[in-house]
């Protein structure tokens, strides 16, 4: 006989021999032992995972002569029938070939007749969601109930695809992914019964290859094996599969860390010009930061990383170097990369332009960080303001001048500025709560104001649009008079309707703890001599502060 491809001279003859889906094999060597065999099993599961290989080992196991057993002996005439492909009693159906209704008519008038040489006549359907519909409802009945010497085991590696009528009559056994180390096992056990050498790195590259399918790796360490002869070098299996070693993931993120667009763009052109596919290289590299990212958040990663001690070592100074968030900014930015390089005919200037984005300094500028910035600035002009209060000859009162509270408080809603021009003169009286139960001025209600619109709209959402278009002004004999312009008359009705009112005066006393009554004006009820105020203050020392820190147009602009 010729050659025989690895994966097939390697294919599993035992239940014991079926790697990573020992949950299926324990289930069915049971069931064959208790007498409990299904009429119809339906595998599915990724490729490569073991459905085809299983359902041959069950029907050796059924059928050998020397059983039924959990074990089929493999020696005597049925199991090496099936072995071979030849056994009468063992049909296998390539249902992507053998789709139709006709076909399946066909197969309704064989199931009839009895085994030949065994005792089940079994038939293994393989990529059965490839059936049509009509196929399907031609197969119904006779799935539901075949003749007792039937089994059917269908399988397929899209089980969505299957009517809910076909998976009502199966017992479904669902295929994992074989797990990273036990391929890698499995190919050193292989390497060493062929007399072949191959480097560990090697291995674990054609494991991590194949995710999760045995088939594939059994495949690619074939290809290495007629590539490099006797010994399968990690840089061998580099230039079979077209990635790229460690080393250069390593460089490209090191151009990252120093935003060194330059030099990251040359690496891709190196990429492109050795022949690499840049789709796999986004790929890998996504995974390169996969493993900085657990590097940075979980202790022991040497135990989650399939990398060697020295590259461990460097990986971790680069993982700290770019900090989780960066880090995940770029796991995000290469996973859409790849995700686009599969619709365009272009591959490589989209690599180009995630590299440039990457090595952006704004890529490390998280929204944290900016956040971080304004609250730094906050406190800056709170301190100011504090300082102009207190200054001499201000006699406790605040200047008129100081930054609008909108800024020093955080808050969301900008009212226009016919609003903002507006400044109570008695502030000092007015700022007070009449019911002597505790003292609240405007500004504390304009530093929480913020908060009080996010609980409003909580409550009632609308409620806050219409709160957006109005400024807390001031607080007169326990009410706080909330100011409109005259173009925002609709929102000033609908934030007076008695639901609406009495939901804001709930909030207001939830956020500040005073049992506030809310009066709706115009500005032009207002009195005007908060205009004047401001005016006079841009002499004031806090708005030659503010110019200093902000820039001579900020007093323009709050005025």
């Amino acid at each position: 006989m010729g050659y025989v491809a690895l994966y097939r001279e390697w294919r599993p003859q035992q239940f014991s021999d079926i790697v990573g889906q020992e949950h299926i094999s324990r289930t069915l060597q049971n069931a064959i032992q208790n007498d409990r065999i299904a009429h119809a099993y339906l595998f599915c599961g990724p490729r490569g995972t073991g459905k085809t290989t299983t359902a041959k080992v069950l029907a050796k196991a059924l059928n050998c002569l020397n059983g039924p057993g959990v074990e089929p002996c493999n020696r005597c005439d049925n199991c090496l029938r099936v072995t071979e492909g030849n056994s009468m009693d063992v049909m296998e159906i390539d249902a992507a070939s053998n789709r139709g209704i006709d076909e399946i008519r066909d197969l309704r008038e064989k199931v009839k007749f009895a085994p030949t040489q065994g005792k089940y006549r079994i038939y293994i359907i393989d990529e059965v969601h490839m059936l049509t519909t009509e196929a399907f409802n031609a197969l119904l009945k006779t799935l539901e109930e075949p003749p007792a010497h039937v089994i059917f085991v269908l399988a397929t590696t899209e089980p969505h695809k299957i009517p809910m009528t076909i998976l009502s009559r199966c017992q479904r056994f669902d295929f994992w992914r074989i797990g990273l180390a036990e391929i890698v096992n499995r190919l050193r056990t292989v390497v060493k019964e062929v007399g072949v050498e191959a480097e560990d790195d090697a291995l674990n590259l054609i494991a991590r290859t194949a995710e999760g399918g045995m088939r594939d790796a059994l495949s690619v360490l074939d290809q290495c094996i007629s590539f490099s002869g006797s010994r399968v070098l990690i840089s061998d299996v580099e230039a079979i599969l077209g990635t790229v070693n460690a080393e250069f993931f390593v460089q490209m993120t090191d151009c990252f860390i120093k935003n060194d667009v330059t030099r990251g763009l040359h690496f891709v052109d190196e990429l492109v010009n050795q022949g690499k596919d840049v789709r796999q290289f986004a790929k890998d590299l996504t995974e390169h930061f996969r493993n900085l990212l657990i590097m940075a958040v979980a202790e022991g990663a040497e135990e989650l990383v399939p990398v060697s001690a020295e590259m461990l070592g460097v990986m971790l100074k680069q993982a700290r170097e770019l900090g989780q968030k960066r880090i995940i900014n770029l796991i995000e930015l290469f996973t859409s990369t790849e995700r686009e390089m599969k619709w365009t005919s272009q591959p490589r200037l989209i690599l180009e332009l995630a590299v440039i984005k990457a090595s952006e300094k704004s890529v490390a500028l998280d929204l944290d960080e900016l956040l971080e910035r304004v609250a730094r600035l906050e406190q800056m002009v709170s301190q100011m303001g504090q300082a102009a209060t207190a200054g001499p000859g201000q006699g406790g009162q605040k200047s008129a001048a100081q930054v609008k509270p909108g800024l020093n408080s955080g808050c969301r809603n900008q009212p226009n500025r016919e609003v903002e021009s507006y400044q109570p003169e008695n502030t000092g009286q007015a700022g007070q709560v009449s019911d002597g139960q505790m003292k609240l001025d405007i500004e504390a209600i304009r530093r929480c104001w913020p908060d009080i619109l996010e609980r409003i709209k909580k409550v009632q959402m609308s409620a806050r649009a219409f709160l957006l278009e109005g400024k807390p002004v001031d607080i007169r004999d326990g009410q706080l008079i909330l100011c409109f312009s005259e173009d925002y008359g609709f929102h000033k009705e609908k934030v007076e309707q008695p639901d609406t009112k009495h939901a804001i005066e709930q909030v207001l006393k939830e956020v500040t703890g005073a049992d506030l009554k809310l009066l709706c004006k115009f500005t032009s009820e207002l009195e005007t001599g908060g205009s004047k105020a401001a005016s006079a203050a841009k002499d004031s020392p806090l708005a030659e502060k503010a110019a200093g820190v902000f820039g001579p147009d900020v007093i323009e602009i709050l005025d």
